[in-house]
């Protein structure tokens, strides 16, 4: 395993983090989406405009309802309103390149209070901190192939390392996931990508080359397998490169299957999981998926889905009338 090289950047501003929307109420197991979907950003589909996108990888929703995109092939993140016609771009966009300003097809993203940004800033193989309305950014860890990047409670920042295997957690430097290099064990990892932390400190990692989320609590020395882990395939109990997992308050694990186009809601302890969204059955360009990469909730249950092959970002309806 190599290490990191971490830099300690002084911060601007304290670090206050809402790492996701907190939903308002538990999102019961009876609970559906639409499966016809809206699109809420890159409304003109491929391109380098305000108004579109190329292949949006990660998405992060502030309790605003603010969508900030890590827009990979343009090099940028774009700030989204909901509603909005068009996006701001508030970090890159000066093609790519490893300055300060820009960025080498960045895969995730994370927002704190104050607005500063954590970026994983994949091909430059480095973590950049990008204050609010700054011109360029500063590398807090370098030397590290970043994929997936999360926030805690406590202000902590974690982030993947896909060709090593392994979840670093910042700024203590610990390995908190993998880090016996590639393989299949439960202390192993097999070129993890997007990761979710839930209020214990439990890290979920999408363990793309093995098909399987696995959950590491705090502290442990082996993951757990919370769903998939049988195998690659389309099966109810399978993936196909899971991309990116995030996790809910009853524990219920949704993921976005990569190559299965499809989201899939596992339910705790469960043997087999259900698709919610997209999949084989998906007819139309409103209820297709496309390689999806990243997923994350509003505070109601609202579905948001990077459809990255689709280069836009869809948001599902909740409906939780079944739900008492």
């Amino acid at each position: 395993m190599d290490m990191a090289t971490i830099a300690m950047c002084p911060a601007k501003a304290p670090m206050t983090t809402t790492p996701s929307p907190k939903l308002d109420d538990g999102i019961c197991l009876s609970a559906t989406w639409n499966r016809t979907g809206v699109i809420v950003a890159g409304l003109k589909g491929y391109g380098s405009a305000l108004d579109r996108l190329k292949s949006p990888t990660g998405i992060f929703l502030d309790n605003n309802d603010v969508l900030y995109i890590a827009d990979s092939v343009n090099h940028r993140v774009v700030k989204w309103m909901l509603g909005a016609s068009s996006g701001q771009v508030v970090a890159g966009g000066n093609e790519n390149g490893k300055n300060a300003n820009q960025f080498n097809y960045l895969s995730s993203i994370v927002v704190d209070k104050n607005g500063t940004m954590f970026i994983c800033d994949r091909e430059n193989d480095r973590v950049q901190q990008w204050f609010a309305n700054d011109s360029q950014g500063q590398t807090i860890i370098q030397n590290f192939s970043c994929w997936g990047v999360a926030m805690d409670k406590d202000e902590s920042l974690y982030v993947s390392h896909f060709r090593e295997h392994y979840v670093l957690k910042w700024p203590t430097n610990q390995v908190v996931a993998g880090g016996n290099g590639e393989g299949k064990n439960l202390d192993q990892l097999g070129y993890p990508s997007q990761i979710f932390v839930d209020q214990d400190h439990s890290v979920f990692v999408a363990d793309s080359q093995n098909d399987r989320i696995i959950k590491w609590s705090i502290g442990a020395k082996e993951g757990i397998v919370v769903a998939g882990g049988n195998g690659i395939g389309d099966d109810a109990n399978q993936f196909s490169r899971p991309a990116a997992v995030i996790v809910d308050d009853m524990g219920t694990v949704y993921v976005a299957d990569n190559w299965n186009n499809r989201i899939v809601r596992w339910p705790k302890g469960a043997t087999s999981g259900t698709v919610i969204v997209g999949g084989k059955n998906a007819s139309d360009e409103m209820t297709k998926l496309s390689t999806p990469e990243h997923l994350t909730f509003d505070r109601h249950g609202n579905l948001y889905v990077a459809d990255t092959g689709y280069h836009r970002i869809l948001k599902f309806a909740i409906d939780k009338s079944s739900c008492t």
